[in-house]
């Protein structure tokens, strides 16, 4: 089947991508084929464990289905002639096409898209056509597929799994609900399995207008979606509309373009180590622009989908994740991206007003770490520890579209919005217009390269400028404050803002637990500074374990931090590092008590329960800090719950 152009649906999107007007766009829909090639039919024959493919029910909404052989190896498809597929697959109960089938006994053909997906490798080739036969015994399925359109497809955002046969499987239902009402929730374990989850596959239909169905006939579409565990969210408020983010791909839009013409989809996900399968179909739009940033701050183009039918099979796949292996994970994935609703604490500003900033300092640590302090447009209310988040496209601007970038994938989704912790001191009561931020600089990377750059030429050619940088004239914009790793309240702290059983008498000190690894201290400087605003009569007694390879660097951040906290702070702070940290000990205020240790915090390092009892723990660095940081915590009786932690994704 020729494609003529785009239908209906994808003009639409395309319009609202502002991609219509671009040539290279426009003309993409002639790499669809009209036929199978040779070489695609070779590898769907010989490359693929199981086969992912959408199918209508009765009711026109889309399913999609995994074909398999009983055997999870490849060799279940064959072609038997040009540019038809024969595939002979095992059924089981719960999968849609047991009952999707019948349509054909019926019409006498049958829509149907695929995608075939070689995990290991991550080649991928996409298909849509019409079943000619189609014969059913019990629970195994043999149908021949005429395939009118294929193309490889956008390889950015998959996962590379090493898949293996499986076929000792015992597939069995454990939700099957067809028609959902309208007060119905999806159960907690079914929105469990899909926050979790890496790898979907959207199904998707185009129902032709009669006008135009000789020029654009109706189809399906089958295609992949992929990216961090999380990256796809269920709405809180109604647990059964599915946000599915969409990344920068090849624009050709197929999916979301069907959806544009005809608001249905399905999802079908894959639990790779256990072989459940969640079956969804439902009421699909695409939002763009305002209304998808205010549905999920920060992805300006995204999908969701009304769950009006599911089906979750258990134990079904017969292909699994090698035991022992785990997934690679794409490096184009950007960080997961929380829904509005999930994330409370961020305040994006008004987009119509000029909220910018205007550098102001720079204060070099050394060659990799420094502090910028900034003057705001606007009045910020920043509670101690939170994030400013910053429009850097000033600076570096936004990268122009690439479809693959092999040797800087991250720069594929790249707006150039960048998320700081706050390192001044700040009280969420009153405003400011001065912050600063202390930074590493990112190997590579796109926006602290370019910010240490100058305060590296700065300290070179004028070291003066470093302390007053506003004539650099470098204004940036603010985009929102974010964050829920902060200090109780400084007036009226509670016990239960404390996280304590046992409520403490009003003159009793509150007893905190820092614990940083690296850059982690950030946040901690701030909150370390605040305290000096804490009400009279307030006593705060914390103990800080910081990790770190440059104790001669981040050690003077602490001490400045804690001068300028007041007598009501009393700190203990101790440090973990290969380096000897005597000398600098000796340079501390004295009224801290410090303590060095060689080596990272072991797991036995705390003495048992009654050690860290009363205290508030805040942990705060990378996710290989923190999973030992947790451990050794846990031997100190603290649970994982109890733990304040904030990380470095954003």
């Amino acid at each position: 089947m020729a494609l003529n152009g785009w239908h209906r649906g994808e003009d639409i999107i395309h319009q609202k991508l502002q991609t219509a007007n671009d040539y290279a766009v426009a003309s993409l829909y002639m790499h669809i084929s009209g036929d199978l090639p040779p070489e695609h039919a070779e590898f769907h024959t010989r490359q693929l464990p199981f086969l992912p493919v959408t199918t209508l029910d009765e009711e026109g909404r889309p399913w999609g289905s995994i074909l398999a052989g009983k055997t999870g190896k490849p060799g279940f498809i064959r072609t038997p002639k040009y540019t038809v597929l024969s595939i002979d697959a095992e059924l089981w109960e719960g999968e849609p096409l047991v009952e999707n089938s019948k349509l054909f006994e019926r019409d006498g053909s049958m829509l149907v898209a695929g995608i075939g997906i070689e995990f290991p490798t991550r080649r991928r080739n996409k298909l849509a056509g019409v079943v000619t036969k189609l014969t059913k015994e019990e629970m195994r399925l043999k149908m021949e597929l005429r395939v009118n359109e294929a193309i490889g497809n956008c390889p950015k955002y998959i996962n590379v799994r090493d898949l293996v046969p499986h076929p000792q499987t015992n597939p069995r239902i454990a939700y099957r609900h067809l028609h959902l009402s309208p007060d119905e929730r999806l159960p907690d374990e079914v929105v469990s399995f899909i926050t979790n989850a890496d790898t979907l596959f959207v199904g998707t239909t185009y129902q032709a207008h009669a006008v135009d169905a000789i020029l654009y006939p109706s189809h399906l579409g089958m295609n992949q979606r992929g990216g961090r565990p999380g990256f796809t969210r269920v709405v809180p408020s109604d647990a059964r509309t599915v946000v599915m983010p969409d990344f920068s791909g090849n624009r050709f839009m197929t999916s979301l373009g069907n959806i544009e013409a005809t608001p249905m989809a399905s999802l079908t996900f894959v639990d790779f180590v256990s072989g459940d399968i969640l079956y969804l179909t439902g009421d699909a739009q695409n939002l763009v622009g305002a209304d998808a940033l205010k549905l999920m701050p920060f992805q300006k183009t995204l999908t969701t989908v009304y769950v009006t039918g599911f089906t979750l099979v258990r134990d079904a796949l017969p292909v699994r994740q090698r035991a022992g292996t785990s997934p690679l994970r794409s490096p184009y994935s950007p960080p997961i991206r929380l829904l509005a609703s999930e994330s409370p604490t961020i305040a994006l500003f008004d987009k119509s007003k000029d909220s910018t900033a205007l550098l102001r300092k720079i204060e070099l640590h050394s060659s990799s770490i420094a502090t910028f302090t900034w003057d705001s447009s606007v009045d910020l209310h920043i509670k101690p520890g939170q994030t400013l988040i910053m429009d850097m496209s000033p600076l570096v601007g936004v990268p122009a579209y690439r479809h693959m970038a092999q040797h800087k994938p991250t720069s594929v989704n790249d707006d150039s919005i960048r998320t700081w912790t706050v390192s001044s001191a700040h009280t969420s009561s009153g405003g400011t217009r001065t912050y600063s931020m202390t930074m590493r600089e990112k190997r590579g990377g796109a926006v602290t390269g370019p910010l240490f750059a100058i305060a590296r030429k700065l300290a070179e050619v004028k070291p003066d400028a470093l302390e007053d940088s506003r004539d650099l004239g470098l204004r940036v914009g603010i985009v929102g404050v974010s964050g829920s790793f902060v200090l109780p309240e400084a007036s009226g702290v509670s016990d239960d803002e404390l996280g304590l059983s046992v409520p403490l008498a009003s003159n009793a000190p509150r007893k905190l637990l820092w614990v940083a690894g690296g850059i982690g201290i950030t946040p901690f400087l701030s909150m370390l500074r605040s305290l000096r605003d804490a009400p009279s009569g307030t006593h705060w007694e914390i103990r800080f374990l910081l990790s770190t390879r440059e104790p001669e660097v981040l050690l003077p951040l602490v001490d400045k931090a804690f001068r300028e906290c007041g007598p009501q702070v009393n700190l203990e702070l101790e440090v973990f590092t290969t380096k000897n940290v005597e000398l600098i000990g000796q340079t501390l205020d004295p009224r801290m008590m410090f303590t060095s240790h060689v080596g990272r915090i072991p797991t036995d390092f705390f003495g048992g329960a009654t050690e860290l009892a009363g205290s508030q723990v805040y942990l705060c660095g990378s996710p290989e800090f923190e999973k030992a940081a947790l451990a050794a915590l846990a031997g100190g009786g603290v649970q994982e719950s109890a733990v304040t932690r904030e990380g470095f994704e954003y």
